[in-house]
């Protein structure tokens, strides 16, 4: 299942647990001046990522990732985040419902 979306009424809402995970989190991204596509083009074939968008302002991309549990999230981060020579820093919000 693609990313999945619900449109209703003015509000969008967006379901992060797809596939049956029990964790949903956004994950906003700085990178390398320069490197956004680099990053963008990586994030996107890791089976983790359901939502990567490139950003205008403070953070250069935010992702949406959907997992089995918190220490996958950590693993996700740590090992296959931040592990990506072009990212600097991250900011990782872990959807309520």
């Amino acid at each position: 299942m693609a990313f999945g979306k619900i449109y209703k009424e003015k509000g969008l809402i967006i379901n992060m647990k797809v596939n049956n995970k029990e964790i949903g989190a956004y994950i906003l991204l700085r990178v390398m001046p320069g490197k956004e596509g680099v990053v963008f083009d990586a994030l996107k074939n890791l089976k983790e990522v359901v939502l990567v968008n490139l950003l205008f302002g403070e953070w250069d991309l935010i992702i949406g990732v959907s997992l089995d549990n918190i220490r996958e999230l950590e693993g996700f981060v740590c090992d296959k985040l931040r592990v990506i020579k072009e990212v600097g820093l991250t900011s990782t919000m872990i959807v309520a419902k």
